[in-house]
């Protein structure tokens, strides 16, 4: 099966950090809402919904540390793909990933816990901990 790609948020991270976009500011961009929010020009608070607002991903980039903060996302392709864009543009980035960090808290308690079927446990974890960014 075909991965899906997510060319558009590259191109999108590319117009955030333009230095003509403006601060505030809502468009349309393909086929989906972008809002803008910040009240420095060196921070910028980004949502991103697809027309009917069902899937969202939100993050916020301060521009002086260079720090990159998931605060939602729909899967880690779109959060891969935002942080390749990042890098592509300022190479020396830190990531806070909230998302990441619950679905994490929700295995450490299974781990070696005898309730709980530990290869099951075991094999997702690492699926998830490979996942996590780098």
């Amino acid at each position: 099966m075909k991965q899906k790609t997510y060319r558009f948020l590259n191109r999108l991270v590319d117009k955030i950090t333009s230095k003509d976009c403006p601060n505030n500011d809502y468009f349309e961009y393909y086929g989906h809402k972008v809002t803008l929010q910040s009240g420095t020009h060196d921070f910028v608070d980004v949502t991103i919904s697809d027309m009917d607002n069902r899937n969202q991903i939100t993050f916020s980039f301060d521009f002086w540390t260079k720090e990159l903060c998931f605060d939602g996302y729909n899967n880690y392709d779109e959060r891969d793909s935002i942080v390749k864009a990042f890098r592509s543009i300022y190479r020396n980035i830190s990531i806070t990933d909230e998302p990441w960090e619950e679905d994490e808290k929700f295995y450490l308690p299974m781990l070696d816990n005898e309730e709980y079927d530990q290869e099951t446990v075991r094999s997702e974890y690492e699926t998830l901990l490979s996942r996590k960014v780098a």
